[in-house]
């Protein structure tokens, strides 16, 4: 039997997510801090809770066998807020997942992590940090504590630096980050399912004919195969202003304080 947890299971990935995966494992449960009127879907049952509350966190991740964390602010913001709710939540999961004996956290980190680099230059995995905001910063420390995790306490990650999770690519940057919806769903299922994984960080992008990421060696880790490729979609994609000269985009602007998502 396989027990999900997901934090952020009804935020703006995890719907997709969960819909696309329903019904695939024995048992899911969402941990929220509020319920809304979304139905659930078969097989679920959820848990109000807030990720600051470690104790609440715990219990609710007890015979969990992973945990999918997607919960958190998405976007930059005052660094109290990010501070609050990134760093200290995402200590509290990887604590509670330790504490509760869950094998595998699935952490949603994020491309801001590395937005920095020039968009000309092709990385991977093994780059240094070059987070742009103080939500890229959040999403280092989240790499960083689950590396200790693993290393110390035998907790296994995949940190996945998401790019753009949407229906189709709307500009330049999209094309070289996009993840598509179908290829979102079984990226965080081979995260989950995968063998012989101890600490990995992969990166979130679909098959892009333009993409910015030598992603290959995290996808072979976990047995993904992207499907789908932003370049389809270019056509539709307005080229009419500069194009980004960073990985991060607008998002590394020193002005920039959120709102682009």
């Amino acid at each position: 039997m396989t027990k999900v947890l997901y934090t952020g299971g009804r935020g703006r990935m995890g719907r997709v997510i969960r819909e696309r995966l329903q019904g695939r494992y024995d048992q899911v449960v969402l941990y929220s801090r509020q319920a809304d009127d979304t139905a659930l879907f078969s097989g679920e049952h959820e848990i109000i809770g807030d990720l600051a509350d470690l104790d609440a966190l715990t219990r609710a991740a007890q015979d969990v066998d992973v945990i999918v964390h997607l919960g958190g602010v998405t976007d930059e913001t005052d660094y109290a807020e990010i501070e609050q709710i990134n760093i200290r939540g995402t200590y509290n999961v990887y604590e509670a997942a330790r504490s509760a004996g869950v094998r595998r956290v699935v952490y949603a980190s994020s491309n801001h992590a590395v937005g920095f680099y020039p968009a000309r230059q092709r990385i991977d995995e093994e780059v240094l940090p070059r987070p742009d905001t103080y939500y890229g910063l959040s999403k280092v420390f989240g790499e960083a504590l689950a590396r200790l995790y693993h290393d110390k306490w035998g907790v296994e990650s995949v940190c996945l630096r998401i790019g753009t999770f949407r229906p189709a690519p709307t500009d330049v940057r999209q094309l070289a980050l996009w993840l598509s919806w179908r290829d979102g769903a079984e990226l965080v299922r081979c995260s989950i399912e995968a063998t012989g994984i101890g600490y990995e960080i992969v990166y979130g992008c679909s098959a892009n004919t333009d993409g910015w990421w030598d992603a290959d060696k995290g996808w072979r880790a976990i047995g993904f195969q992207p499907q789908d490729d932003a370049a389809d979609h270019a056509d539709a994609v307005d080229r009419t202003g500069e194009p980004p000269t960073l990985h991060g985009g607008a998002f590394a602007d020193v002005d920039y304080r959120g709102g682009l998502w």
